[in-house]
């Protein structure tokens, strides 16, 4: 017997929003790296580094944020054993699978965001941690 989801405007509509948010978050970063691009691309390395840190934290938002949902919907998936978990919002009728087919989404699902969890202590540790951060190098010019 097949079960199905059936949306209601309320839920299409969130569906809709969550289909946006990688376009958007990928536009954010875009929009954040042009500005430093644009703005601060030629000033001395000491002004350039409130610039640095806006776009490096722009871009841990946006990556550990996407993690986060992925993590999320992975638990919640292998936890109700279907796929779509229930209560998730879907665009249109969607047939709900069970068995091998939602544990394997659920394993896709825990691998990308372990991906982008590993992206994402990547970044920060170009960035950020003190044994190879960029921006750390620029700190020590810059005291007054």
């Amino acid at each position: 017997m097949n079960a199905y989801i059936i949306p209601t405007p309320r839920q299409r509509l969130i569906a809709l929003g969550k289909a946006l948010l990688p376009p958007f978050g990928g536009a954010t970063i875009f929009l954040t790296a042009r500005l430093y691009d644009r703005n601060a691309a030629d000033l001395p390395l000491c002004k350039q580094l409130p610039w640095m840190w806006v776009v490096v934290v722009m871009a841990t938002m946006v990556v550990a944020s996407f993690a986060y949902l992925c993590g999320r919907s992975a638990f919640r998936i292998w936890r109700s054993g279907q796929y779509p978990a229930p209560g998730t919002s879907v665009l249109f009728r969607t047939r709900v699978h069970t068995g091998w087919w939602a544990r394997t989404n659920a394993i896709a699902y825990a691998m990308i965001s372990l991906l982008l969890a590993a992206f994402l202590v990547a970044l920060l540790s170009m960035f950020v941690f003190p044994e190879g951060g960029m921006l750390n190098l620029g700190l020590r010019g810059c005291e007054p």
